[in-house]
């Protein structure tokens, strides 16, 4: 990475999952979820350049195949699960040449490419007083917290779509100045800049029901993703 670039999507990934073997490179409809992911930022065309970290030798087959996207061969050190993940984002931030960083899982697929342009456009044109940008999405469920109600009242009732208040971090796309990312181990800053994102473009693959799902949802329209 001789030159230093302004921002770049970083697309780190393991060559195997705990809970789902080889999730990110496994069949997904008639592509994968790092290429499918990989084609999703070359459409929104809105970073300088795309990354692919990976320790394994078949993901960075499948990145090789796209023209113009830089490899970075990963320590496998820092691909195991022995190691805290503040030290993997400090790692992986550190092996950057750049100002800032969209992280970009492959583990969302049904998001579309415009969702990576509009979101470092409001990166981009960030207030002094927020340091990031992260994705957040709206939780309609009944909460507790040590078993009290955490977001309804008992009466009035409140119907689930009329719950306000909570979120959940997406980790769809998070945006961060390379150097934060170093010194924080984290993707989440202080006071982070939020952008609210669909259920459905936040959904995330972490058990074989997730990726079944997805895969079905994606089969139906794939080019309302891409």
């Amino acid at each position: 990475m001789a030159a230093k670039f302004k921002i770049i999507a970083l697309i780190a990934v393991k060559g195997d999952s705990e809970r789902i073997p080889r999730k990110n490179i496994k069949s997904f409809h008639d592509t994968s979820l790092l290429e499918l992911k990989i084609r999703q930022l070359l459409k929104s065309d809105c970073v300088d350049k795309i990354v692919v970290s990976s320790e394994s030798p078949e993901a960075i087959e499948i990145a090789s195949s796209f023209e113009d996207i830089l490899i970075h061969k990963r320590d496998p050190f820092y691909s195991s699960s022995d190691v805290p993940m503040s030290n993997v984002y400090a790692y992986l931030a550190s092996e950057m040449n750049c100002e800032d960083i969209m992280w970009v899982p492959v583990t969302n697929p049904l998001i579309s490419p415009l969702v990576y342009k509009d979101a470092v456009k409001q990166y981009l044109n960030l207030e002094n007083e927020h340091d990031c940008l992260l994705s957040c999405v709206k939780i309609n469920e009944y909460l507790l917290k040590d078993f009290k109600p955490l977001n309804f009242t008992r009466n009035p009732w409140q119907r689930s779509q009329d719950l306000e208040g909570i979120h959940a971090l997406s980790f769809a796309v998070n945006i961060l100045k390379r150097r934060d990312m170093i010194k924080w181990g984290s993707l989440v800053g202080e006071n982070p800049k939020f952008i609210e994102l669909s259920r459905e473009e936040s959904t995330d693959i972490d058990f074989m029901d997730d990726f079944d799902y997805c895969e079905h949802i994606f089969k139906r329209n794939p080019g309302k993703y891409l």
